[in-house]
């Protein structure tokens, strides 16, 4: 009897030490590699981090609640994907730059990011690119209650929940394991390990051959299928008053601590602007970029007669292309893109500078733009039409307009 039980109670006991030594192994191998760089450890080249939308929108919404903590840069950019994906910064303890975008971010998600980062003494700037898809009714609010519990949570609490999510699960050891086979195969995106903004050379360089690939490449069918899902950001749009004032006081707040703020207009495709035109909301958008100015004066890269014409500028509907976003990082900056060479100078020229004293006419000048781009049918007119057309048979997707 007594054998018994102490052989139970051994194996027991080496039960109790094997699941520990695993559980032990597991959080050393999520420390040592990082997958979603919230640690110092840098064992792991930190390129092959999971902790963009290019590489995994969760492991973004993972790792930006947790880096804004941590992390001391001087400039901070904020938006959307656009953002994230437009303006690579070098994922490697940048001590200059840090790009605290989200995938489809709403302003309850960034003015908690913004609130955090001002306890950061170092920082003095943040470049806001702005969305006008994000002002309407059905952004209020949190996009993702997992966001929402890591950006709010206590600080008391904080290091508690981060060890949780980033130490102690198997979704942790899986993206360890997908780490370590990028650093395997010596998969690193180059654009990573270069100096932000990137340096006149590499930018006139990558826009040589940005046109070989990404949106001006694309086949109807790809565009069907992207406008699918971007679509219904436009139609049916109605622009929330909560979520301006939301926005107002953010920029406020940020002035109010003595940050620089610098507000821009992200650049459009042709297939978004045609999109909400087609939606019936220019009228809207043009009536926004008015409202904008009472915010403060922000520079804008969208509209016709811009970098809708370029198609090879975007990697697809929505999001332009990195070397885009060099040149548009450089111009917000005061910095000299002389060197950029001439498809450079498209993408600096399309950005305005809009205030008080300017508004007025220049949304006029797109006005008078628009009517005469518009007379040119274009693949992506077509396909909207098309798939406005099918949506408009549908009840369970249109709802009546309001006044």
């Amino acid at each position: 009897m007594i054998r018994v039980e102490s052989s139970g109670g051994r194996r027991l006991t080496l039960m109790m030490v094997c699941l520990a030594s695993a559980l032990a192994a597991v959080v050393a191998i999520n420390w040592i590699v990082n997958p979603y760089g919230v640690w110092r450890t840098a064992v792991v080249d930190r390129a092959y981090r999971l902790i963009d939308a290019a590489a995994d929108e969760a492991g973004e919404r993972l790792s930006t609640p947790y880096r804004i903590r941590a992390e001391q840069p001087s400039t901070l950019l904020v938006g959307s994907s656009r953002v994230l994906r437009g303006m690579l910064v070098a994922q490697s303890g940048h001590d200059t730059f840090l790009n605290a975008s989200l995938s489809g971010a709403t302003f309850a998600e960034l003015a908690i990011l913004l609130r955090l980062a001002t306890a950061n003494p170092r920082l003095q700037r943040v470049i806001w690119g702005v969305d006008f898809y994000a002002f309407d009714e059905r952004f209020v609010g949190f996009r993702h209650p997992e966001t929402r519990k890591r950006l709010e949570v206590d600080e008391r609490h904080v290091l508690a929940l981060q060890m949780r999510e980033t130490l102690f699960t198997m979704r942790a050891l899986r993206d360890s394991s997908r780490v370590l086979m990028k650093a395997a195969r010596g998969d690193k995106p180059e654009s990573l390990a270069n100096p932000v903004p990137w340096p006149e050379h590499l930018i006139k360089e990558r826009l040589a051959s940005v046109s070989r690939r990404g949106l001006g490449q694309a086949r109807e069918a790809t565009i069907k299928g992207q406008l699918r899902n971007w679509i219904v950001s436009y139609v049916d749009y109605r622009r929330s008053s909560p979520l301006v004032t939301l926005f107002q006081e953010a920029v406020v707040d940020l002035r109010r601590t003595g940050l620089e703020v610098i507000l821009f207009v992200p650049p459009l495709s042709g297939c978004e602007l045609e999109t909400i035109d087609q939606a019936g909301e220019w009228d809207t958008f043009q009536d926004w970029k008015r409202d904008l100015v009472g915010v403060g004066p922000y520079w804008d890269f969208s509209g016709y007669g811009k970098l809708d014409l370029s198609p090879g500028l975007f990697r697809d509907v929505p999001h332009f292309k990195p070397e885009v976003g060099q040149v548009i990082l450089r111009r917000l900056l005061g910095m000299d893109c002389s060197g950029c060479g001439e498809t450079a100078r498209t993408i600096w020229d399309a950005g305005v500078w809009v205030d008080a004293t300017t508004v007025d006419a220049y949304l006029a000048r797109q006005d008078a733009t628009r009517t005469a781009i518009r007379r040119q049918s274009t693949a992506c007119a077509k396909v909207v039409e098309g798939i406005l057309g099918v949506r408009a048979t549908s009840p369970f997707e249109r709802r009546a307009k309001g006044p």
